[in-house]
C-alpha cells in the first residue's frame, strides 16, 4: 500500500507542529523583572517580560492571543563571586535581570548543594530558573557609563569607585568616606599624596608619627598643638611671634633661629630688648632695680 503525497506532507506538518509545539515548553533564557527580592534566601520572584503568544484558529482566520508567562518564584541571584570573595549590591522591585532555565530540575541542588540527582523529570523548565540581576532594557541602561574605566558606582553619581584607563585611582562621593580596619591601614605612594578638605582630624590611642624629606602645614587663622611635652630635635626657624607662657616644657635640642620678637609672659627678650640704666657713684651703670622695699 502506497503513502500519497498529500499524506506525506500532512504528517510532515504534523511532525513539525508537534516539535514546534514541544519547543514551546522548553525555556533557555529571557529577560525578567524582579517582583521581590529575599537578602536572607538571595532568591527573587521575578516576572517573565516576554508573553507567550497563544494561536486559535476558525477556520481560516487565525488568532493571536499574548498571554504573561506565570510568576517564578524562589529564583536564586547569581552574584560575581569566587575564591572566598563576593561583590554584592541591593537587589530591589523593578530591576530587570536574565532568567536562565536549568538543563534538569534544580531543587535538590539548590537545598542541600554538591553534587546531585535531580528530582523531577524536567528539562529546561520555567521551575528551575536561576537569574543575573544587571540586564538593562534601552530605557534602563547604565547613566554615565565610562568607556575607559571601570567602575563600581551609583546610578545617581552620588558615589563612584573607579579604576581608570591611566591606571589612576579616584573615589567620588557625596557623602562621607568612612575606613574602617580591624588591622592595620598602609598607603604608599612613589609620588606626592594630597588632601584636600574643610576639616582634618587625625586621632591616634597609640603613637602618632610623620617621616618626610620635607614637611610643610599652613593653616589660614591658627594651628595648635597640645602635649604634655613637645620636643623639636633640630634647628628651629620661627619666622613670626614665639611666645611662651602657656605651661608646657619646650625642649630644643638644636638651635632656635629666630627672625621676629621673641617674648616671654608678654614682655620682649629677644636681642633689641633693653633695660633703663642708672649711674652709681663710681660712673659706671648698672641695671635699675626700682625702688627697695
Amino acid at each position: 500500500m502506497s503513502i500519497g503525497k498529500s499524506a506525506i506532507a500532512t504528517l510532515a506538518a504534523n511532525i513539525r507542529q508537534g516539535i514546534a509545539n514541544r519547543l514551546k515548553d522548553l525555556h533557555t533564557s529571557m529577560p525578567g523583572i524582579i517582583e521581590s527580592f529575599d537578602p536572607a534566601t538571595q532568591t527573587a520572584s521575578i516576572q517573565p517580560t516576554i508573553k507567550r503568544v497563544f494561536i486559535t484558529r476558525d477556520g481560516i482566520t487565525e488568532t493571536l492571543t499574548p498571554s504573561n508567562l506565570p510568576l517564578l518564584i524562589n529564583v536564586p541571584i547569581q552574584f560575581p563571586r569566587g575564591g572566598g570573595f563576593s561583590l554584592t549590591f541591593p537587589v530591589t522591585k523593578g530591576d530587570e535581570c536574565l532568567i536562565m532555565f536549568a538543563e534538569r530540575a534544580i531543587d535538590t541542588w539548590h537545598k542541600f548543594g554538591g553534587i546531585r540527582e535531580p528530582n523531577a523529570k524536567r528539562f529546561h523548565s520555567l521551575s528551575d530558573a536561576t537569574a543575573i540581576v544587571g540586564l538593562s532594557s534601552l530605557p534602563n541602561k547604565v547613566p554615565s557609563y565610562s568607556g575607559t574605566a571601570t567602575q563600581v558606582k551609583k546610578d545617581d553619581g552620588s558615589a563612584v569607585i573607579s579604576l581608570n584607563n591611566d591606571s589612576s585611582i579616584g573615589i567620588t562621593s557625596d557623602s562621607d568616606i568612612t575606613v574602617t580596619s580591624l588591622a592595620n591601614i598602609k598607603a604608599e605612594a612613589v609620588g606626592n599624596i594630597t588632601a584636600t578638605c574643610a576639616n582634618l582630624s587625625a586621632t591616634a590611642s597609640g603613637s602618632a608619627a610623620i617621616t618626610a624629606a620635607t614637611a610643610d602645614i599652613t593653616a589660614s587663622s591658627a594651628c595648635t598643638i597640645t602635649a604634655p611635652t613637645i620636643t623639636l630635635a633640630g634647628n628651629v626657624i620661627v619666622g613670626g611671634t614665639l611666645a611662651q607662657g602657656g605651661g608646657g616644657v619646650a625642649t630644643m635640642s638644636g638651635g632656635a633661629d629666630i627672625t621676629g620678637p621673641l617674648t616671654n609672659n608678654g614682655k620682649d627678650v629677644g636681642s633689641t630688648h633693653t633695660h633703663p640704666q642708672a649711674a652709681d657713684s663710681g660712673g659706671d651703670s648698672e641695671q635699675n632695680t626700682g625702688t627697695p622695699v
